[in-house]
């Protein structure tokens, strides 16, 4: 098994995905037959349980797209559940120091990188030799979402095991007591951009639209995290019902 995501880190291309919130399996399949990279299963902000998680992530991973879960904390339990569900990738939020780091590398993946129990579903998905190529293809993303962490992002990135990093720019922005789009955030994520490069992770960013691509370009993240289910919903139900009061004359 192979994991897109990893490839395309290694030939410094850069990959794209949506976050699914809503909870629905199906709104996942949809979706991860839409063209972009991954999709991120959000337990963290999201209406998902383990059931309803474990089958969203089967269902992106059955059409091709590779999927990541996002759990609620840094707990063993928590990320277990998810790699055990498919997912190729685990996103955990609020690191903010290597200890942080240590604990997620150590659940999420098996001896001698980390203490992950060997069990679960994931052979039934992915064949019995799960476990022999596990550690080499899944991903663990951690977010960098406080000051703290943007000073401390060179520590983080220097703990073994660690492959990207997302930059979680409303939070940050909410710690930094700025806009998100400022000046600060950006010379921020230049901050966390430069301590990947010298540890060989790859650091993307959470954007809130295609608009703030373009002022990030230059900074090359190496993946954008855009939008999710509810809000890619909420805007095609404005654009139609803005569309049909138009057409009957009501606008």
């Amino acid at each position: 098994m192979k994991n897109k995501l990893k490839e395309l880190i290694t030939r410094k291309i850069a990959f794209a995905g949506l976050t699914l919130n809503l909870g629905s399996t199906r709104a996942a399949e949809i979706l991860a037959r839409s063209g972009v990279d991954f999709l991120m299963v959000d337990l963290q902000h999201g209406n998902f349980d383990k059931n309803t998680a474990t089958d969203s992530i089967r269902a992106v991973g059955a059409a091709g797209t590779i999927p990541l879960g996002r759990v609620a904390d840094n707990f063993p339990g928590a990320i277990n559940d998810v790699l055990d569900a498919g997912a190729l990738g685990v996103v955990v939020p609020m690191v903010n120091c290597a200890e942080d780091a240590r604990k997620a590398v150590s659940a999420a993946f098996y001896s001698p990188l980390g203490q992950r129990s060997k069990g679960g579903s994931a052979p039934i998905v992915y064949g019995d030799d799960y476990a022999v190529w596990a550690n080499a293809e899944i991903i663990l993303i951690v977010m960098i979402e406080t000051a703290m962490a943007v000073e401390k992002a060179a520590e983080i990135f220097a703990v073994p095991g660690i492959t990207a990093c997302l930059v979680g720019t409303s939070d940050l922005a909410l710690d930094m007591k700025c806009g998100r789009d400022s000046d600060e955030i950006r010379t921020a994520l230049a901050k966390v951009m430069a301590a990947g490069k010298q540890h060989d992770v790859a650091v993307g960013t959470a954007v809130g639209s295609i608009n703030e691509i373009e002022k990030l370009k230059s900074l090359a993240p190496a993946f954008y995290l855009i939008s999710h289910d509810q809000g890619l919903l909420k805007e095609a139900g404005k654009t139609i019902a803005g569309r049909l009061m138009d057409a009957m004359g009501r606008n």
